[in-house]
């Protein structure tokens, strides 16, 4: 589990951060939960570019939680 706020977080290096974590560990899928808040978007779009940077065929789920905690899909 890796947890990461694109708002927060200094997110520079991140990419290849995670495209190293890929390809080292030998992934085949990710979830990447995400809530309903704009700055969110953002995690996915770094977990997008890691996966096409590791060029490891890993399957990507994204799961969207509301803010009350509820799973939205």
């Amino acid at each position: 589990m890796i947890i990461v706020c694109p708002k927060l977080d200094e997110t520079e290096g991140y990419i290849e951060k995670l495209a190293e974590i890929i390809k080292e560990n030998e992934l085949r899928s990710l979830t990447v939960a995400v809530m309903t808040v704009p700055c969110c978007t953002g995690l996915w779009r770094i977990v997008e570019r890691a996966v096409e940077m590791s060029g490891v065929p890993v399957q990507l789920q994204k799961r969207i939680i509301h803010i009350d905690g509820k799973l939205v899909s």
